[in-house]
């Protein structure tokens, strides 16, 4: 059964997902602004994770994972999510964010299975102190900076998940 918030269904299409699916992904990404490179968003459709649908069936928005090497050596599942301004409701954003990490956790990877979820933190507005809490108490770690500044944080999955 496909999550629920409120009036979104999230719809998870990891390495399952259609040609309509990345077609509309794509689509979405161009239109949206997301992605201004029509190469980039084709090869991104092919890391989407969930599909966040409203009740009409309109795409409101995506999340997408692609593996990645930490610093440590060790795979993890890089993380990045996009949601349509007008579908940017109170607290969709963690329904996403978590079912993607809760999903991937349970998901039967082949190896080497990456060892959690790395979120940076390219809207900046997530780097403030409330927000910086909310990632704390979904039991995200944080890891440190990036080059450029922004915030990364781990979702371990060898730990519980959210609160």
């Amino acid at each position: 059964m496909s999550p629920r918030f409120g009036d979104y269904r999230l719809e998870f299409i990891y390495r399952a997902g259609s040609s309509e699916q990345h077609a509309e992904a794509v689509a979405f990404w161009l239109a949206q602004g997301a992605l201004a490179d029509r190469q980039e968003a084709e090869r991104r459709a092919h890391e989407l994770v969930f599909l966040v649908l409203r009740v009409d069936g309109v795409l409101a928005g995506v999340s997408t994972v692609a593996l990645q090497t930490g610093t440590d050596g060790r795979t993890y599942y890089a993380y990045r999510m996009f949601l349509r301004k007008e579908d940017r409701v109170p607290y969709l954003m963690w329904a996403v964010t978590d079912a993607t990490r809760d999903h991937l956790r349970d998901y039967d990877a082949p190896p080497p299975k990456p060892l959690g979820m790395l979120i940076v933190t390219e809207n900046r507005k997530l780097m403030r102190p409330g927000m910086r809490r909310s990632f704390q108490r979904h039991n995200y770690h944080y890891r440190g900076k990036t080059a450029r500044g922004l915030d990364v944080w781990l979702a371990p999955f060898d730990q519980p998940s959210s609160p």
